[in-house]
């Protein structure tokens, strides 16, 4: 089983995904973009930041 992601750690992947987002040519690169960030990171934080326009830090609300 995989180590789990620090929240510095998903910050920074998270962060690194939505720069990525932005370069996306089409719906299917985004969608694509989207289950990797959802497979690492989670979902919820994935949909709050690439798809509600959410801050990395606040769409990560795990505790430490």
């Amino acid at each position: 089983m995989a180590e789990r992601m620090t929240r510095e750690e998903a910050i920074q992947f998270l962060t690194m995904q939505r720069d990525l987002a932005e370069d996306c040519q089409s719906a299917q690169d985004f969608r694509k973009l989207l289950e990797e960030t959802g497979d690492s990171i989670g979902y919820t934080p994935a949909f709050r930041c690439l798809v509600k326009g959410l801050e990395p830090e606040q769409s990560i609300r795990w505790a430490e």
